[in-house]
Formats: C-alpha cells, structure tokens, sequence
C-alpha cells in the first residue's frame, strides 16, 4: 500500500464501486478502495429481491448480481482493494486513517478522497416507542441480514412499523419463509414504498396495510408478546379509544434511513438538516475542497442506479480535481438551491454556473402526493423552467435537469424548487384491485412509478383502458389472465464464505404457484464452487422455469 493516491474511496458498496471505477476510467492513476467489511457490495449483498439494475444496465437485476456486475468492473483495473479496514478519520488536509486486522493502524493521502459509507437504518430509540425490552424487536434490514445472509428465521407472527421499500420487501420474504405477516402499519396517510413494492409484496399476499397508526405499546417478558396499536391524527398524536392488541413474536421496524455521517461531521463539512447528508456542490464535490460525496450518504435514494450514476459523477469529479490538484472552485460564489412548497429536500444544495459544461441535474423529493402537477424553478420571480408531472410520491425521488442557460439567468440569485399542483391527493389509496361484477377488473399498472389505474374488460376481449404506454396494455392482460411473478429466495450451501446461497427463477412464473415452488428449496443443499446462473432447480413445478444461483459462491 502506498503512502499517497490520485483518490481514496470509503466505501465498497454501490456508490464505492461506482465512484472508483468513474475515477479510473476518468484518468485517476492511483487509486484507493477501503471497505469496513470483508467483502465488497455493501447491503446490495442480503438485497436478494429483484428490481435492480433496469436503468443502468437494462434488465432486472437481484442485488447480489447488481453488485456482481460492478466488483467485476473494478477487479479488471488496477484499483487498490482493501477490505476489512475501518476508517476512523478524514481530515480536511485528506488524510484518512484507519485500522485492520491484519495492517493494524494505517494512513493514506488523496489528493482527492469520496465519502461513500451509505446509510444505517433509524433504530427503536430514535422514534421512542414506549413499553418493554423483550427479544424480537429487529429493524427490518437487521432482519433481512438474518435471513437472507445468515439463514435464521426471525419470527413466526410479525408486525411491521412503517411502509417503506424494506419494510415492504421484508413482508414479502417473511410471508415466503412461511411466518404470518399481521399487517403494516405507517403513522403518515401515505406509503413511502414504491408502487410496485405495495403491489408485489403486500396486495399479492393480501397483507393489510393501515395508515395513520403506530405502536404505542410493546408487551413481552423474554420475547415480544403483543403490541398496542393505535391510530393517530393530523399531528401523528394516538387517539384515545382507538388501541387494537395484536397477538405477535416479532416487531420490524422500516422507519427511515440515516445517512452514515460520522466521518463527515469530523471532518467538518456542513451538514443539510433535511437530508442528514453533506451539503454538496453540481459536481458532489462538499464545501472542503477535494473531498466529494456520492450515493445515500449524501441523500437516500429509491433506486440504486441512480446510486450508481451519482456516484460515477462525483467518480470523474475527482479525478479531475485530483489531476488539477487544485481548487475546482469551490470558493467562488455559488447558486444556493432552495425547497419551496411541496419539496421536501433538493441535492445539489449549491451550484456553480461557471463549472457547468451545459446542464446539471437536481434530485429531490416532495412532501406529499400530486397528480398533474407543474415542477417550477425560479430566481425571485423570473421562472427559468417548468416540468410536467403526472404523478409525484415522496417514497419517489424525482430528477430535473437544469439548463447552464437558466443557471447563469438566475445572476447570482438564490434558486427556488417547488410544485405547483391543485391536485394535492389527500387519501391515499390502498386498494390496489378490484374485480367488480360487471365483468371489469380495475387494478394498478406498476411498470413504472405513474401507476396507472387499469380497467379490464374480462367480457369483452379483455379490453384495457385507463393506460397511458403499450406496456400498460400488456401488463393488464397478462395480470388479470395470467399474473406471473419472479421469485427469489436462498438455499444452504456447503464450504463457501457464506452461509446461504441468492437464487432466482430464470422467469417469472405463475402467482399460484409460488408457494409450492417455495417447497421446493426446502432442507435443499448445494456445494460450492457454484457460479451465478447456475441452475439449482430445473422446470419448477411444470412451469419450464428453473431457479438459478443469484451469486457465485
């Protein structure tokens, strides 16, 4: 190992690899990647579900095979791989120190170094729920992790506090693995989950969900033995007279995501209260010179694809800060970009006109639900832009592109981000099927976030309206004739670094016969060395599918 390199990475997980690989093929000589853990992929590891990857690599992807694709990209460089060293330190000067167990205490120089540590899940302590201290209270990732990686089964009765994507997946899994999943439970009126996740892993197995209600109470001596829920009003207050007690062993908590900020905060680089991430320029690069942030320790993203092209931004970014070694101006007067109404948070925070070639892109969320609504930018009251939208969610974040033209119109001038929309959606609506008696089955197209409501006329040709696009069409025939589902779950393998092997079906196979596909992997063992593709599995239940490893092992 060296003593100095072009940039230094903390972080292998998806926004690590992204940004180092960038870095290279940007012209970074020497470069550094530090991993905490043993192995690089970060949680895209025990993320065996599906849905990854359609953005940046054009097909669906589980996220073992996600993570696959881009260490494969990095093994091919010459990027210098350090896992299992824990960094303790960034130093505005860009010394970072850390330890191993084999290097023991260690420190390297970059000329440019990014932050790439990711998120941790928010814990029972931060949201306060009141009652005892039993056994079976998991965050859902923690829970994931378990089951997934370690091949325990965490509970047989559960309840899940809060609705976002893990959360959601994880009724999913659990409800595979055979528990029974006794609802969903989110205190805002909206899911923060993606539509296809409430559609694929709760209306699929016909677990409720109930907004406006949280667990007021935890009961158990050893192990939990009830919770007390509650409905809550406009202000996430329990209203009295409201408690319901349900019977359970398990608690999982998907309350939210924190950015991994330690090592920022050190470092002294200032932090956005809205996101808990480091205020960050066009190019990612923070207010310390030559030290950028990328993928959801700067911001907590939906998709990890946008992970990745963030993280390949700020990749380039500093391997041109490194090859300049110089300051990329991050002292000249920049555009602070504001959130006005309806926006929840903007990343960039600041921009700089003049280091923008011809766009840059601005991320954010929005606080509620809108149908057609107008995206506005605006310096005073001069708008630079306006976008379309037909459908905004907060559990979706949103991307516009922002013109160098509209930028250098602001002059100097603070930009504001908000949503123009009179059709602020006040219920959300949790049905998410029906099959009325004239024959006419309505449902919700999730091939992509608009989520179209469907009509099918099971009487006529099975006729499709309410679609905007042909996939919309395709995808009401196929779910009302015949709905069709890829599944993934894991099975035992013997003498690899992990205990439980990432399997998929080749194809999606028939809703009806997922369960008895699920048996199928029952008590199943595989020796390794087995390769991602492998099949485990073949024709699943007469479907002509097969299961095949997810991961190479």
């Amino acid at each position: 190992m060296k003593e100095k390199y072009d940039v230094v990475i903390i972080g292998g997980g998806p926004a690590g690899l992204a940004a180092a690989l960038s870095a290279k093929e940007s012209g970074a000589k020497d470069v550094l990647l530090l991993e905490r853990n043993n192995s690089l992929g970060g949680i895209l590891n025990q993320c065996i579900h599906n849905g990854f990857g359609l953005h940046y690599f054009k097909e669906e992807l589980t996220g073992p095979e996600y993570a696959a694709r881009f260490i494969a990209k990095v093994r091919e460089t010459d990027i210098e791989i350090f896992t299992g060293a824990m960094v303790l330190d960034v130093g505005a000067d860009r010394i970072v120190h850390f330890i191993s167990k084999d290097a023991g205490y260690m420190t390297v120089t970059g000329k440019a170094v990014i932050l790439a540590m990711g998120c941790r899940e928010r814990p029972r302590g931060a949201i306060g729920i009141p009652g005892a201290r039993p056994a079976g209270v998991f965050t859902a990732g923690a829970a994931q992790l378990y089951i997934n990686i370690e091949g325990y089964q965490v509970g047989k009765r559960v309840i899940i506090l809060g609705s976002g994507d893990i959360g959601l997946i994880m009724a999913r899994r659990l409800t595979l693995e055979g528990a029974k999943v006794l609802g969903v439970f989110e205190v805002l009126p909206y899911s923060g989950g993606l539509t296809r996740n409430l559609v694929q892993c709760l209306s699929d197995y016909d677990i409720p969900l109930r907004l406006s209600h949280t667990i007021t109470e935890i009961r158990g001596d050893k192990r939990v033995e009830q919770v007390v829920i509650q409905k809550v009003d406009e202000n996430r207050l329990p209203i009295p007279g409201t408690e319901q007690v349900y019977d359970c062993d398990t608690v999982l908590l998907s309350v939210g995501l924190i950015p991994e900020n330690e090592l920022t905060r050190n470092a002294g680089i200032a932090i956005d209260g809205k996101t808990n991430g480091p205020v960050v320029y066009e190019n990612m690069e923070t207010a310390i010179p030559g030290i950028f942030a990328c993928g959801n320790v700067a911001h907590v993203h939906d998709l990890v694809d946008f992970v990745s092209a963030e993280a390949m931004r700020a990749g380039k970014a500093a391997a041109v800060y490194a090859a300049a070694a110089k300051n990329s101006g991050a002292t000249v007067a920049p555009i602070s970009i504001k959130y006005g109404e309806g926006v929840g948070y903007v990343v960039p925070q600041k921009v700089r006109p003049a280091n923008v070639e011809k766009a840059t892109e601005v991320f954010f969320r929005v606080s509620a639900i809108y149908k057609e609504s107008k995206i506005e930018v605006k310096a005073g009251d001069d708008m630079l832009a306006s976008f379309k939208r037909e459908h905004l969610a907060p559990g979706e974040m949103e991307k516009i592109t922002l013109l160098k033209s509209a930028l250098e119109k602001a002059a100097g001038r603070d930009i504001t981000i908000s949503v123009n929309s009179a059709q602020k959606q006040k219920e959300f609506d949790t049905t998410f099927r029906v099959d009325r008696s004239d024959g006419v089955v309505e449902l919700i197209c999730i091939n992509c976030p608009k989520g179209c409501r469907l009509q099918v006329d099971t009487k006529h040709d099975f006729k499709v309206t309410g679609n905007t696009c042909e996939k919309g069409e395709a995808y009401g025939k196929q779910e009302v004739q015949s709905p069709t589902r890829v599944i993934t779950s894991t099975v035992i393998i013997r003498g690899a670094e992990l205990k439980r092997m990432p399997v998929k079906t080749d194809k999606p196979i028939h809703k009806g016969k997922i369960f008895e596909a699920m048996k199928l992997l029952d008590k199943l063992e595989k020796k390794s060395r087995v390769n991602c593709g492998d099949v485990v599995v073949k024709d699943i239940c007469g479907t002509g599918a097969s299961f095949v490893s997810a991961r190479s092992l």
